[in-house]
């Protein structure tokens, strides 16, 4: 498995990363990798879509730190959503809420990082989805009905 294995969405400076169900030293440091390819190329907002993590080793979480860190010197921001309520106490209990925002779900952290309601347009889809030059979030299938589904 490579980075490239790393289920991702990119709109408009904007990803959305799919931790998988067991973020370990090994996932993490892919997660880690790909996290940083995407600021390289010009992504300063991530999504971290916890819905099918399970597990969160310590290990997993220091990763993460790093790629809070690589998103935070990029002048971004970073979302978490979907956390499940062990892994929510868990970042709870470590203090990372505390640093970064949750939200309940993707659409909701897309929404926040764009600045308006799910669905609002005037973003461009740039991979992942069909849609026209200027379809908002909701128009590409980036919410709501997930291009993806099935393939994660």
């Amino acid at each position: 498995m490579d980075t490239a294995e790393v289920k991702t969405k990119v709109m408009d400076g904007t990803a959305v990363v799919y931790p998988g169900p067991y973020l370990n030293q090994l996932r993490g440091e892919r997660i880690e990798v790909r996290c940083k390819e995407l600021l390289a190329t010009g992504v300063r907002n991530l999504v971290i879509n916890f819905e099918e993590t399970e597990l969160v080793n310590s290990i997993g979480i220091s990763l993460l730190l790093s790629v809070f860190d690589a998103v935070e010197e990029s002048s971004g921001s970073i979302v978490l959503s979907n956390l499940n309520s062990a892994n929510r106490e868990l970042f709870d209990m470590l203090g990372i809420l505390s640093t970064v925002e949750l939200q309940d779900t993707e659409d909701k952290a897309l929404a926040r990082l764009f600045g308006g309601e799910a669905g609002d347009g005037g973003v461009e889809c740039l991979e992942d989805a069909e849609c026209g030059a200027q379809a908002g979030p909701a128009e590409c299938g980036f919410l709501g009905q997930d291009p993806l589904e099935g393939s994660r």
